[in-house]
């Protein structure tokens, strides 16, 4: 397996190939499968990359973990706006 294969960022560029490529006339519900599957990977890698930050970061110095938090604040942020804007929807 590459390493395209192994994160969700890799399958978001090659769903981003295929929507702007001849593929974007294929059928709907395989692109509509295609990007949630992508979302998914993404939404698991991160919350892998959240443990393992969580998990490193406690093994620092109160100082160095302080350092830390205004960017795990601001990544709360952008993560609340996201859930609120894709929760939203209403078909």
């Amino acid at each position: 397996m590459d390493e395209k294969d192994k994160d969700g960022l890799g399958k978001y560029d090659d769903y981003k190939e295929r929507a702007e490529g001849e593929a974007a006339n294929d059928d709907p519900r395989a692109l509509f499968q295609q990007v949630t599957h992508v979302a998914l990977c993404i939404s698991y890698d991160l919350i892998d990359k959240i443990r393992w930050w969580e998990k490193e970061t406690l093994k620092l110095s109160d100082e160095e973990i302080e350092k830390r938090i205004a960017h795990m604040a601001s990544s709360l942020e952008s993560l609340r706006a996201a859930y609120l804007q894709f929760s939203d929807v209403d078909f």
